[in-house]
């Protein structure tokens, strides 16, 4: 069942980009192994299906973070697949996103600005059981107020790091798409306040 109503949307703190780097380092060696292997997985199986598959896995990998940080557990491979469940909302979700920041790629600060506001899309959607279209207006909400242009920076960082793996290809997206994810995990819950949740993961 998902949840519906930005009166989910809690944003008590600013974003603090060095926080957000340090513990999504530590969270990403934390767990090396279940974050790589998910990757793996995810990024595999996202190919064979033509990226079908992406959306939802994508968003397992982030239900890792969600499980370490506010369940305070061990995330596990196997849940990379566990946000199959809403197969149609990922899936939709992703291809709207995709559709949408990817025109807006075309004048390049339009997709900075659309990947900025939308960060928090799918960590929304995991964590919250947020429907996809109301993480869209709760996501830019929480950027706006914790921080639009700290936010946008961590982007760039993003998309650097993540030029990095795709220049290099194999192993080093392998790396770096794991370290974003542990990382905007940590900015997630650090902008609700909950940096104690993050530091005791």
């Amino acid at each position: 069942m998902e949840t519906a109503g930005t009166s989910l949307a809690v944003t008590s703190a600013r974003i603090d980009i060095g926080f957000a780097l340090k513990h999504g380092w530590r969270l990403f060696l934390k767990d090396i192994v279940p974050l790589l292997l998910g990757t793996l997985i995810a990024t595999a199986l996202s190919i064979v299906t033509l990226g079908i598959l992406a959306g939802p896995l994508y968003a397992g990998l982030y239900g890792m973070m969600v499980t370490r940080i506010r369940d305070g557990r061990e995330p596990a491979v196997g849940d990379v697949f566990s946000c199959m469940d809403r197969f149609w909302s990922f899936f939709g979700g992703s291809i709207v996103l995709a559709l949408a920041i990817g025109f807006a790629w075309i004048t390049v600060i339009g997709g900075i600005l659309l990947t900025t506001i939308w960060l928090y899309v799918f960590p929304l959607m995991v964590d919250r059981r947020m429907g996809f279209w109301d993480a869209l207006g709760v996501s830019y909400h929480t950027v706006k107020d914790g921080g639009f242009w700290e936010h946008l920076v961590l982007v760039v960082v993003f998309i650097l790091v993540g030029s990095i793996g795709s220049a290099a290809a194999g192993v080093a997206f392998l790396l770096t798409t794991p370290f974003t994810v542990a990382t905007l995990g940590v900015a997630y819950y650090t902008v609700q306040g909950r940096g104690a949740d993050v530091e005791r993961a």
